[in-house]
């Protein structure tokens, strides 16, 4: 299954968007199949589809960026939520970065509005190399407008503060450790439609049944998202300001194929609907984008649970 030209579109996008992270027991081969296969119109475990697109040109040709996860468009997207694995990335260079992350975004042509949160190690904005939830918003297709957490007016934080709960820009501490533990984070980010509320984006962390509001992004910031998405994504993403430079490592450093605490992944992934439901999970419309896959791959878990294992380790064959 070759991509088709609305997946080959986001996969731009969400390459180009990238840029500005810079400026600051193993599931058996058989039971991971690709994206594109699962998800697409041909739903055969068996059938391996091409996931990938190389005619992707730098606006900015001193960066080099990477991202292998799952987009999906609809008519109108009112959330997007998964459970994300965290994994550090403590040998990140200076200007270099490694994220997971989740995106909504409405695309009107000359109008361009998107909201991202999840985790990163991004030392250039956080002087360090620790693992932070992070909160971003734009109205521009380079992202030149808006910022990340509360480093401009715009989210606008919870006021009360929960113990052990982190906020946009705090450290995530509990980390995964290959083949030994599994430490996720579970994010929402939803389009608030009850009457009188304003339609502002909420960015929830979910703990069991309890979601913790972290902040908003009020609907007047945007044009287009303020009526609603049409474009949400789940994917990871790495890059480094100097192109020959090896990225870091993306997910765990290990490939998809490897499974459930040696992988990164996605899990429970699902979008919104205006009630602030999950909608119908199976996501016929979902399509695989991976700008390079000789480092970093997209693998469905065959087994259920709307799951997808990315990433791959530091190479400088992806510089």
């Amino acid at each position: 299954m070759k991509m088709d030209r609305y997946a080959a579109t986001v996969l731009t996008f969400l390459y180009l968007q990238s840029f500005c992270f810079v400026t600051g027991a193993p599931l058996p081969m058989k039971n991971l199949v690709n994206a594109a296969g699962l998800f697409g119109q041909n739903r055969n475990p068996g059938v391996q589809g091409e996931s990938s697109t190389k005619d992707v040109s730098f606006p900015r040709p001193t960066l080099a960026n990477s991202i292998a996860g799952l987009t999906n468009r609809s008519d109108q997207v009112f959330g997007i939520y998964a459970r994300i694995s965290a994994w550090g990335h403590e040998h990140t260079k200076s200007d270099a970065y490694s994220a997971a992350v989740i995106q909504v975004s409405n695309d009107q042509g000359a109008e361009y509005n998107a909201i991202r949160a999840g985790l990163h190690t991004l030392p250039s904005l956080y002087k360090d190399t620790k693992l932070h939830l992070f909160a971003q918003w734009t109205t521009d297709r380079d992202w030149r407008t808006g910022c990340y957490n509360t480093d401009c007016p715009g989210f606008v934080p919870f006021k009360d503060s929960y113990t052990g709960i982190p906020k946009p820009g705090m450290v995530v501490e509990a980390l995964s450790s290959y083949n030994q533990t599994d430490s996720s984070m579970i994010l929402q980010i939803v389009k608030d439609e009850r009457p009188g509320i304003g339609g502002d984006w909420w960015l929830y962390r979910v703990a069991g049944p309890v979601r913790f509001p972290l902040g908003h992004w009020p609907a007047s910031l945007f044009a287009s998202l303020s009526r609603h998405a049409t474009e949400a994504a789940w994917y990871g993403a790495v890059g480094s300001a100097r192109r020959g430079d090896a990225p870091p490592a993306m997910g765990s450093g290990h490939g998809p194929g490897e499974g459930y605490t040696r992988a990164a992944y996605f899990a429970d992934i699902s979008l919104m609907d205006r009630m602030a439901y999950p909608a119908d999970p199976s996501l016929r419309s979902v399509a695989a984008v991976a700008n390079d896959e000789r480092c970093y791959k997209v693998a469905v878990d065959a087994g259920g649970g709307n799951t997808f294992f990315y990433g791959g380790p530091v190479s400088r064959f992806c510089a």
